[in-house]
């Protein structure tokens, strides 16, 4: 054989040695964010390997990122069952369940990830956050004290003192509150949203020299959030400052042109600047959004009955006429997230799937919160993929 075929034979064997699917080149492949990819490939290793416990968790991890809900948790289930003692596996089935909203077992899971290794900082966040969303106020708070023991003295700790100061500040202990968000700004000096809630605080504890300083860094990190830009204009306006606070509360309409709060007050910046003809502009515009938010009251009440009656209708099996009336009811008011979430369904339930699962993403996109819409939208992907109406969906009435 010449050298010529040996060396092709080299390389012909060293590039499909490097392609061979494996756990490490999908990790990779999702770091990269080609997560298609590494799916593809976990399924590979998977069919080859069925007991490779690292396969199952990394796709059902990659799973839960696109939303694929079913197969997700099979996935992170199966992880599970391979390796009962793996505080990993079950930390990754609790972030799952509760992306995909299901509370109850994600508490279960996340208790037993901590039982098996009580030294896993971030389980008892993610604990934490799970028994704050039931008011369970004290035994988060325990959660976020441990987690802090873990961690320690470093930068990751920031993060528990930030959770923990919400959990005082809920509870009105803003002596509390101010003392965690003060530890996490030292930990870590660039937290943005940590340095604005401190502002907060500092301001309700008369602490005003204090307060703008935060809120000076604050935006200083984060020039594009709206609140802190507000809050700093604010605290201008209070110690005398017109100019400064103009600039700021102006920048803050820039991302939220109908805050009534930032319009208010940036018309009295103005006019303690002596720019009358301006603060009359900003007054003309509070005139104007106050009639338009009269006009949509009363459009409100309108949509409302429409949308009780559409409730009634679909609950008769009239489905055609239940997706009109919601229709009208969000032609009347387009920002209720309830109403469009009814309509969502009410398309769903009729296999108008792209139609209706692209109404409840909008309901996400205003409100990435929406617990209900979240696990909708999930249930609804999954049983588009198998052409079934989904079922179990409640109906948000007119409020």
């Amino acid at each position: 054989m010449s050298i010529r075929a040996i060396l092709v034979l080299f390389v012909l064997g060293s590039r499909t040695l490097a392609e061979q699917p494996s756990v490490e080149r999908a990790r990779k492949l999702v770091g990269n964010g080609s997560t298609g990819g590494a799916i593809q490939m976990l399924r590979r290793v998977i069919a080859a390997e069925p007991g490779n416990a690292d396969a199952h968790l990394l796709l059902g991890t990659t799973l839960a990122l696109q939303g694929n809900r079913s197969e997700s948790l099979q996935q992170l289930r199966e992880a599970v069952r391979l390796r009962p003692d793996s505080a990993e596996a079950y930390r990754a089935l609790g972030m799952a369940l509760g992306r995909f909203v299901e509370i109850k077992a994600a508490r279960e899971a996340f208790e037993r990830a901590i039982e098996l290794n009580p030294n896993v900082a971030d389980a008892h966040a993610d604990l934490s956050l799970i028994l704050a969303q039931s008011g369970e106020w004290r035994l988060a708070r325990e959660h976020l004290n441990r987690a802090i023991q873990i961690e320690g003295n470093k930068p990751p700790a920031a993060r528990f003192y930030y959770l923990r100061a919400g959990i005082a500040g809920e509870q009105n202990d803003l002596g509390a509150a101010r003392a965690d968000l003060e530890r996490a700004v030292l930990l870590r000096p660039d937290f943005a949203v940590a340095w604005a809630r401190l502002g907060a605080i500092r301001r309700a504890l008369l602490d005003d020299a204090g307060s703008l300083s935060a809120f000076q860094r604050a935006v200083e990190i984060d020039p594009k959030d709206a609140k802190a830009q507000y809050w700093l204009g604010s605290e201008y306006l209070r110690s005398g400052q017109a100019d400064p606070a103009i600039k700021h509360l102006r920048e803050s309409l820039a991302f939220d042109p109908d805050n009534r709060a930032a319009l208010y007050n940036l018309q009295l910046a103005l006019r303690r600047a002596g720019r009358s003809a301006e603060a009359e502009e900003v007054e003309a515009k509070m005139a104007e959004l106050l009639r338009r938010r009269a006009r949509a009251s009363e459009a409100a009440i309108k949509a409302v009955k429409l949308n009780n009656e559409a409730v009634e209708l679909e609950k008769g099996g009239n489905l055609p006429a239940a997706v009109e009336k919601y229709r009208t009811a969000l032609d009347l008011d387009p920002d209720h997230g309830g109403f469009r979430l009814n309509l969502g369904l009410a398309l769903c339930r009729l296999n108008r799937w792209e139609e209706g699962i692209a109404e409840i993403r909008e309901v996400l996109r205003r409100d990435p919160n929406n617990a209900a819409a979240t696990r909708a939208l999930y249930i609804a992907m999954e049983e588009q993929s198998k052409n079934a109406v989904p079922a179990g969906s409640a109906r948000h009435p007119g409020r």
